[in-house]
Formats: structure tokens, sequence, C-alpha cells
């Protein structure tokens, strides 16, 4: 007996109960598709070429790039300014509102709903467990218009949306000038001319500490209008602390000029005291640690040796660091702070001497507030000289700590072939489970 005639057999045998209504249907639904098998194909077709439509469609309506942060301190999630980078605020009012300007939508949709057609997702889909923290530096960003911006592609609004951002970014990120802030009436503040003097140099520093930096960054750049360089700048702020800053302090100290003598001699003269208690501390330490040193076992600090492996896992005997030798380090850094100490005491004796040989002059004091207003002067336009600077050098360089790539999906992606040949699929099942019920209930009716 062939498979077939078993098949109809099997069927004729339980074709008087329920099992057998439903393989009868099962039968005459594979006969229906047997039969008729051009109409389901021809109905699979359609689906999928709506399908294939519907995503293409939305796929029109939709756009996204790659956006990447391009500088070092990206990796451990700060700005290029230090401080906590926050991606999502390319969604942000301010960002949305430089958008609406530049795609001409005033009126027509709000920051917040257009902050809507916008998301930001990690590129990165790692899973990373304990106490590793992984810190994406590039994300997708995909942006989907809405009835609001008719006549706008989603290619073109993304495109504006990256420029709003990187403005947005080098502007409040890029660079940061605040240490170049310089006011002047900061000064006013102290009474007393070697502190006008100490501030003045503290100010200096800043500035120096910040144009070396940028020196070592870049050593050949020049300003394209003014032709400055960082190393000129440089040569300027050290001429103000060699020449100008030491000939101001210079003055005040020989001819003992303060507006409160008494009271800057006794500042002077506590400040000898706490020196001198600190030295004696600094000393009898050293003492005590040079007594250690004396009173170690010689021949015992020459063998100290410990068991090591090295890189292929073989054992030796390696000398290690003794109580002698920390003692050692610990009296020399003593000693050195104690030298110290002694040229702070030298420094405030000079200074009490100077003050105390004194005779008052208002001419005196007069000159040295116009040195001090004129060394105002020249450090406020130095500091505007390296802003002016650091603004063309930061601003060419920020635009380089974002970078935009083409995040464009292939014709397949676009169709969704995956998805629609599988809901193609089981749309087509559905169908056949459909025909498979009605003939079911076709053979139930004809029994009653």
């Amino acid at each position: 007996m062939d498979k077939k005639s078993r098949f109809r057999e099997a069927g004729d045998a339980g074709s008087s109960g329920i099992s057998g209504r439903v393989w009868n249907g099962v039968r005459n639904a594979a006969g229906v598709f047997r039969k008729r098998w051009y109409v389901f194909l021809t109905v699979f077709l359609v689906i999928f070429a709506a399908l294939c439509w519907f995503h293409y469609a939305e796929s029109y309506r939709t756009a996204s790039t790659v956006l990447s942060l391009d500088y070092e301190e990206a990796s451990k999630g700060l700005t290029p300014s230090q401080t906590r980078i926050n991606i999502f605020e390319i969604r942000s009012g301010k960002v949305m509102e430089r958008l609406i300007e530049y795609a001409g939508l005033q009126g027509k949709i709000t920051p917040e709903e257009l902050s809507k057609c916008i998301s930001i997702q990690a590129t990165h889909d790692k899973s990373v467990s304990g106490s590793v923290n992984y810190i994406s530096t590039s994300f997708v960003v995909r942006f989907t218009i809405n009835d609001a911006m008719a006549g706008r592609t989603a290619d073109d609004m993304l495109s504006l949306l990256c420029k709003a951002y990187r403005e947005y970014f080098v502007e409040h990120y890029g660079y940061n000038h605040s240490i170049l802030a310089f006011d002047t009436n900061d000064l006013k503040f102290n009474d007393e001319y070697l502190l006008a003097a100490d501030l003045l140099e503290l100010k200096c520093s800043q500035l120096e500490k910040y144009v070396q930096l940028r020196r070592r960054e870049s050593k050949n750049y020049q300003d394209p209008d003014t032709g400055d360089t960082f190393s000129a700048l440089e040569e300027r702020v050290n001429n103000f602390y060699t020449y100008d800053l030491a000939r101001l302090r210079s003055y005040i100290i020989e001819n003992g000029i303060a507006n409160d003598k008494a009271g800057m001699i006794s500042t002077l003269d506590y400040k000898i005291r706490m020196d001198r208690l600190m030295y004696n501390k600094l000393m009898a330490a050293y003492d005590e640690d040079n007594n250690g040193i004396r009173m170690y076992d010689a021949a015992m600090s020459a063998v100290v040796m410990i068991p090591t492996q090295d890189q292929t896992l073989q054992y030796y005997m390696s000398r290690t660091k003794t109580g002698m030798d920390n003692m050692a380090l610990h009296a020399d850094e003593q000693l050195a702070g104690a030298a110290e100490r002694t040229e702070q005491i030298q420094y405030s004796t000079y200074l009490t001497e100077k003050l105390g040989a004194a005779v008052p002059s208002r001419k005196k004091a007069e000159k040295a507030d116009s040195m001090i207003h004129e060394m105002e002067a020249t450090l406020d336009k130095l500091a505007a000289d390296i802003e002016a600077v650091d603004s063309t050098y930061t601003s060419a360089r920020a635009r380089n700590y974002i970078s935009f790539s083409d995040d464009s999906t292939g014709f397949a992606d676009q169709i969704g072939l995956v998805h629609s040949l599988l809901y193609s699929f089981l749309i087509l099942i559905a169908l056949w489970v459909f025909v498979l019920l009605w003939k079911i209930h076709s053979d139930k009716e004809k029994e009653v």
C-alpha cells in the first residue's frame, strides 16, 4: 500500500469523530492549497510588497548618523573643560531653539515637541560586569520628521541638528577662559602693599601656567589676525614676573612702605615664632632618624633578602628596603623642610628690620600706588591678549571634538527585508489556518 492510500484510509477511519473532522479539515485545506497555490503565492507577494513599501516609507521619514567624541577626556565621561558630559543635551531646549531657527520652523513646532523626534543610543552593546564601567564615546542619533516639518526631509533636519549641537558644544565646553579673567578691583581689598604684590604674582603665575600649556600643545601656532604666538606671550609673562614684579617688590621692601607698619611688624613677628617652632620640630625629627640609623645593625641591613618570583615564575632572592632606608629618606625630608623654614625666617626678619628703620613718606607711597596701577593695566592687557589668541586657537581645535559619520542603511534594511518576509509568512500561515477552520466548520454542518 502506498503512502497516499494509507493517508486516505487514516482519514476515513477517524472521520466519524471530532478528530476525524479535524483530520478531514487538514486534508481538505491541504487540497485547497495544492489546487490554489498560485492564489496563496499571490497573496504572499502582495503582503510582502505592502510591508516592504511600509518599511521604505518609514525609513524615508527617518535619518541617522553616528556622533563620535574625538578627544581624550571623552573616555572618562568628561567634556574638554573637565565637566561631566551629558550626551542627551543634544535634545536640550537651547539646541532645539537653534534647530528651529535654522530650519525656519518658528511658530510651527515647540522645542519640547521637536526633542521627541530625536533618539540617542550608544553604539556599543557590551555587557560589562563587575566594577568595570564602559563609557561609550560614540552614539547613534536618529531623527524622525513629522507633519510639522512638511517640505523638509529627515536628512536635512538631521544635518541642521548636527550643526546646532556642534556650535552649542564648542561654545559651552570647547574652552574655558575663566582662569584668564583678571579683576583689578581685587587689589583694593588688600590694605598692604606687599599683599598687593603677592596677588599680582599669583595672577602672573596663573597666566604663565596657562600659556605654557598652550605652547606645549602647539608651539608654532600663530594668530591669523595679530600674528601673536604662545611663545611670544610666554616671554611677555616672564618679563612681567622677572622685571616689573621684582622691581615693585624691591621698591616696597627697601623703602619699608606699609599702611599699618605696627600691624605688619606684629604679623611678621608672629610668623617668625611659628616658623621657628616648626623648624625645631623638623630638626628634632631629623635627629631622631639619625639616631635610629646609627643604632641599626649594619650587618643585618646588608643581608635582608626576600624570596621573589621573576617573569618566568622562577624564585630568586631579592634585597628589600630596610628600616634604615626608610629612616634615611624621612630624615632627608625633615632636613629639607627645616632649610625652607630657615629661609622664611630670614626673609621675615629682613622685612621686619626694613619696616622698623623706614621713615614714613607720602611721596614714596604714591609712587608705589602708581607702580601697582600700571602693573594692573599691564597684566590686564596681557590676559586679554592671551585670551584673544587662545580663542582663535581653541575655536579651530574644538571643531574637531565632535565628528558625525554616515549611518545610512542599505536597500535591504530600508525595506525591512527580513521583517517583511517573516511577517508575510506569518500572515500566510494565519490565512491557511483560517481555511482549515472553515473546512472543519463546513464538514460539521454537513454531518448535521
